[in-house]
């Protein structure tokens, strides 16, 4: 429950608060790092000492339907932060200006591209294009902490959109092939969602207490330890070291499937405070938390084959 806070910019102006980044060689800071590498530490002997149940493993058959997860829970984010008038996620609206619907209007066109799986791979780079000219009307940290979407791009350009698309009916090429496309399409997108998670512990909490304070003044039940005499300060750095924890365990690419669940259940709690806005944002998380529970890695032979028979 420490991870509680949602993504804290997203239901606050972060305007009057700006990043402090002296704040990493601060010692709660240091700290943080500290028990997060401690963590990857713990998860890499549970990884190879702990037997992992043989049902588990048999879902890695199913993992071609990663591609269509990832496709469906991208591509409808996508449309809906449109019709609320966001770029990607609620901390990013846009402008109703020309250069706003423009960068409307390609959101638009890359969504529903990428749920059809039509012309996937267009889609996919012409996504990546739009976040990185985000940078100039928004900011680089603001896309950074979005740079999850960027991981499911990759993906999607590396392993194609699977066979429920458009593309594998009109017969495009499908996977890239090459014997590690399966692998590097995998470990970049376990690595661009853990730095995702990494990275907005640090920008929203860990480097940021003012940030993290003002939406526990606005909705002080947030707090859940409150009762237990911890302090909101307290509270905000412990709910930083635990999402610093999480991201950092699944860019090690130990205990993957475990972590997956613990993210899903903590990204799901704030569902029932936040609503609407919340679950749109966290739609590309949840595809690739579903796609990474059923293939964590490629090092099987089932995953490499699945994926590869998905194009």
């Amino acid at each position: 429950m420490l991870g509680i806070l949602p993504h804290v910019k997203w239901f606050t102006d972060p305007r009057p608060h700006p990043t402090r980044y002296d704040l990493l060689l601060s010692w709660p800071v240091i700290g943080a790092f500290v028990i997060a590498l401690v963590a990857a530490g713990v998860a890499y002997v549970i990884q190879h000492r702990v037997p992992e149940p043989t049902a588990i493993r048999s879902l890695e058959r199913y993992a071609k339907s990663g591609p269509l997860a990832l496709r469906i829970a991208l591509g409808s984010s996508l449309i809906a932060a449109v019709i609320a008038g966001w770029l990607f996620v609620p901390s990013l609206p846009v402008e109703r200006d020309a250069a706003g619907f423009a960068i409307l209007g390609v959101e638009t066109l890359c969504g529903l591209l990428i749920v059809g799986g039509l012309f996937t791979r267009f889609a996919a780079v012409l996504l990546a294009v739009l976040g990185a000219a985000a940078m100039f009307p928004f900011n680089v940290e603001s896309i950074l902490e979005q740079v999850h979407i960027l991981g499911i791009a990759i993906f999607l350009l590396i392993a194609g959109p699977g066979q429920l698309s458009f593309d594998a009916r009109r017969r495009a090429r499908g996977a890239l092939e090459h014997e590690d496309a399966p692998a590097a399409a995998l470990n970049l997108l376990r690595i661009a969602m853990g730095f995702g998670i990494a990275y907005g512990a640090l920008t929203e909490k860990l480097l940021n207490p003012p940030l993290a304070q003002a939406l526990l003044d606005q909705s002080r039940f947030l707090n859940v330890l409150r009762p237990l005499g911890v302090s909101d300060p307290v509270f905000i750095w412990l709910a930083g070291v635990t999402e610093l924890v999480i991201g950092v365990v699944i860019v090690s690419g130990q205990i993957t499937r475990p972590v997956m669940a613990v993210g899903f259940a903590l990204f799901s709690v704030t569902l029932i405070v936040f609503g609407l806005p919340e679950f749109v944002g966290h739609l590309p998380f949840y595809g690739i938390m579903i796609t990474l529970f059923i293939a964590p890695n490629a090092d099987s032979w089932r995953v490499q084959r699945a994926l590869r028979d998905a194009a």
